[in-house]
């Protein structure tokens, strides 16, 4: 997708999250008009008097002097409010009353660019060149185009020309580093990202860009160093400490997210997001209620976000509070229907308060979301044996284990449920192709031990059982917690003593 142009170069930070991984801000490198407003954002645009007077003199075909300041207000406008091709057509009718002006050239050059007229546009940009030769904007819209046609040593190439007289050098450096991230050279694009931060620590754009490569290629260790020693340069950064925190989390340092997180809210207190990591690592230190009160307090600066109510009835589901959790799934979804997990989350708290039926519908609709999601599956296929329409259960786990036959568990659940039914040459069944799967998997070699054990085949079940032992008790454990019966199994218990 190419990259358009625009008199600002801009970006945007996109807030994202995902259950499972931990959410973090996604750059989004914007060199380019913006996309056309909201009617509300519009609205909310004050329409300068230049622009009132230029159309009350369309309107009535009259033609009135604007001075260059008046035709970049219009232009401004117009571009502000999505409406480029008027931006342009006005930007030419400026050009042709003030033939010399470098500024209105400027953004006919930069608009020229928006609508992919690249080659008219560097004609353009060096003419102002030979006009003004220390003109800076021109190497910074150069270097935009150059990246645009993805010339990205030639974008790089202008924005160093650009550095010296740069008004923010700094911005300029996440552009070169921009440009090597295009490159695939995350080596450069860090080492530029530094440089943008030495000349500006509180360049936030330049501290999210680099947690992104670090988060992108891995490198945990590395970004908890770069975050530190940002730490020591400017203390009192809150987006070094969040993303410092941000680091823990991956590296699974829980504690120490906390505290980092706790420092970017001592320093800003308002820090939607900060909140909100401090919520997500408080319920992975299964903290849920303090974990709640976190959240609550990000909903409290932004409630936009479907995914806070989602990780709040998570919470709440942790703590077997059903109808709460079960409410702020319900918002979630209200917020955002796509949110699959969301809907599966109702279905999880209909079945636990024993509601089946309404389980299936809410399951139903995240797999609709998600058919490729083997947990879904193997959910929905628990909630039609709870009401014993087996057929369908049977369907959704073969389903979930054609998508993944090399996931344990669901071979085991499908093994369970069909074993609590007494239908045990079904289990069997499951069993030997799971074996085929997953060869020499010991769950399943105990599975096999005990369904054989409660079928009353009890030399195959101790050969099973004793191909099973690892020398510990916690496999014979297991079995017995998912299946009881074995309590009372003297052949098994008559095994189990020999091996122990």
């Amino acid at each position: 997708m190419r990259l358009q142009l625009h008199f600002v170069f801009y970006v945007t930070l996109h807030h994202g999250i995902c259950k499972q991984i931990i959410h973090r801000h996604h750059i989004v490198k914007r060199l380019h008009i913006p996309d056309p407003m909201t009617d509300e954002m519009n609205n909310n645009i004050n329409k300068p008097w230049q622009v009132s007077r230029y159309e009350a003199n369309v309107h009535q075909n009259q033609s009135v002097y604007f001075d260059v300041d008046d035709f970049e207000e219009i232009i401004d406008y117009y571009v502000m409010t999505g409406s480029y091709q008027k931006s342009l057509n006005i930007c030419n009718e400026a050009c042709l009353v003030h033939p010399s002006s470098i500024p209105l050239m400027l953004k006919k050059a930069q608009l020229l660019a928006s609508f992919n007229k690249e080659d008219h546009a560097l004609e353009l940009l060096s003419t102002i060149e030979n006009l003004d030769p220390s003109n800076n904007d021109v190497l910074l819209t150069k270097g935009a185009i150059y990246s645009q046609l993805e010339n990205y040593e030639k974008a790089i190439e202008e924005y160093n020309k650009a550095i010296n007289g740069a008004d923010e050098p700094d911005f300029v450096y996440c552009n070169i580093a921009f440009e090597y991230e295009n490159m695939g050279n995350f080596d450069k694009t860090l080492e530029y990202l530094d440089k943008a931060l030495r000349v500006n620590p509180d360049n936030d754009l330049a501290i999210y860009e680099a947690a992104y490569c670090f988060d992108l290629l891995s490198l945990t260790e590395e970004g908890i160093s770069f975050f530190k020693k940002l730490i020591n340069r400017n203390p009192y950064s809150v987006e070094a400490w969040f993303n410092l925190g941000v680091s823990y989390i991956n590296a699974g340092l829980y504690e120490k997210a906390l505290e980092a997180l706790e420092y970017s809210l001592a320093i800003d207190n308002d820090h939607e997001h900060s909140w909100f990591h401090k919520g997500y690592t408080l319920s992975l230190l299964n903290r849920e209620k303090e974990a709640i009160d976190s959240y609550l307090e990000s909903i409290s600066q932004n409630d936009s976000d479907p995914m806070t109510f989602y990780y709040i009835g998570e919470c709440y589901e942790k703590l077997k509070d059903y109808a709460i959790a079960k409410s702020y799934y319900l918002e979630c979804v209200r917020k955002d229907p796509e949110v699959a997990d969301a809907w599966i989350g109702m279905g999880v708290c209909d079945l636990e308060t024993g509601a089946a039926n309404e389980a299936i519908h809410y399951f139903k609709k995240g797999v609709g979301l998600d058919p490729e999601n083997i947990n879904y599956l193997a959910l929905l296929g628990n909630a039609f044996f709870n009401l014993h329409q087996f057929e369908d259960g049977k369907q959704a786990y073969e389903k979930a284990l054609t998508i993944d036959p090399d996931d344990e568990e669901t071979w085991l659940e499908y093994t369970e449920a069909l074993t609590n039914i007494r239908e045990y040459p079904s289990a069997l069944d499951v069993l030997n192709r799971g074996m085929e799967a997953l060869p020499g998997n010991r769950n399943i070699l105990y599975f096999m031990s005990a369904v054989l054990f409660l079928c009353g085949k009890d030399h195959e079940a101790g050969f099973f059982l004793e191909e099973a032992f690892d020398q510990t008790t916690e496999g014979i454990q297991n079995i017995l917690t998912r299946f009881p019966a074995l309590n009372n199994n003297k052949a098994f218990q008559d095994s189990v003593d020999k091996l122990i």
